[in-house]
């Protein structure tokens, strides 16, 4: 007679797999309406269209519902109450909606947020006409290495480029919402000395996009780094109880070699 094979249970779950289709290689693009996203700029401000950008583009690279605050804050470089500050700016705005929804675990209970986007402008930034298929690994890569505003420069010169190559520096200063024109050339060095934007060869002074290169070794360890929550914050930690440390220490060495 032949034993049982012990590895099942009585609890044990017989699960039978549906054979499905190959998946399609390729890349992961969103569509987005540039000149909507810029206009969710003039009238929300650059933030919180970023947002919307960051959280439409999470979703459809991991084709999920669920977008933890964690990842958009480290992708947008700022704090969970402050992701959370400019959700709530549009809601104000009457842009989205979100009911909060206690999520039941074994030893804890966790929120769980439902966020609806109901505003037509913003359902314009994915929905409108003059669409173009912008990479969705722009987002966890390009934005959080090189920063909010010069990505939405990056973004303001992907979108010209298209429709008008040419134009005049109040333009960019305008629709990224820029203190000035020097801050406007500040930004603009920066994505010409990461060759993000080259020159045209034939001399006339326009500036070509260039795709982003791959993360170096160097910047995919800082982006794992700037991805763990709480790190930083506990390294700050660290950094002043350290200090502490030492000044106490320097304090019982000098007392008692005091006058």
């Amino acid at each position: 007679m032949r034993r049982l094979d012990h590895a099942l249970q009585d609890t044990t779950r017989l699960q039978f797999p549906i054979p499905g289709r190959e998946p399609p290689e390729g890349l992961l693009t969103m569509k987005t309406d540039l000149s909507g996203f810029f206009e969710l700029i003039a009238t929300i401000g650059r933030n919180e269209a970023l947002l919307l950008l960051v959280v439409r583009a999470y979703r459809v690279r991991d084709g999920l519902l669920d977008v933890y605050v964690n990842d958009l804050a480290w992708t947008l470089r700022t704090s969970n109450r402050t992701i959370l500050a400019w959700l709530d700016k549009l809601v104000a705005r009457g842009l989205v909606v979100y009911t909060v929804k206690p999520f039941p675990l074994i030893t804890e209970t966790i929120d769980r947020v439902q966020v609806e986007i109901v505003g037509q402008r913003a359902s314009r930034l994915f929905e409108a006409r003059a669409r173009q298929d912008l990479p969705t690994h722009w987002i966890p890569t390009v934005l959080p290495l090189h920063g909010r505003v010069t990505f939405t420069v990056f973004l303001f010169h992907v979108w010209r480029e298209v429709h008008q190559p040419s134009f005049h520096i109040d333009e960019l200063v305008t629709a990224t919402r820029l203190r000035n024109r020097w801050h406007a050339r500040w930004h603009l060095w920066r994505l010409r000395r990461r060759r993000l934007l080259v020159r045209r060869p034939d001399g006339l002074g326009l500036l070509l996009v260039r795709d982003p290169p791959p993360p170096t070794r160097f910047q995919r360890l800082r982006l794992r780094y700037l991805s763990i929550p709480h790190l930083r914050r506990s390294l700050v930690h660290i950094t002043l109880l350290a200090a502490a440390v030492a000044l106490l220490l320097a304090l019982l060495f000098l007392l008692p070699h005091a006058p």
